[in-house]
């Protein structure tokens, strides 16, 4: 659980710096709710086609 915690965090982590990078007139809440939709849609992504490979 730990492990997965750690790997959603670097993900958020890793959208907020590209968002904030590219977009620096962003406020920083809406860097945070952009980086928290991308990384709820990259895991929804990713448990989608784990199920269609079970």
């Amino acid at each position: 659980m730990l492990q997965n915690k750690q790997i959603i965090m670097r993900t958020f982590n890793g959208y907020l710096d590209f968002v904030t990078e590219s977009q620096p007139a962003v406020s920083p809440d809406v860097a945070c709710q952009v980086a928290a939709l991308l990384t709820q849609a990259e895991f929804n992504l990713q448990m989608s086609e784990n199920s269609r490979k079970s």
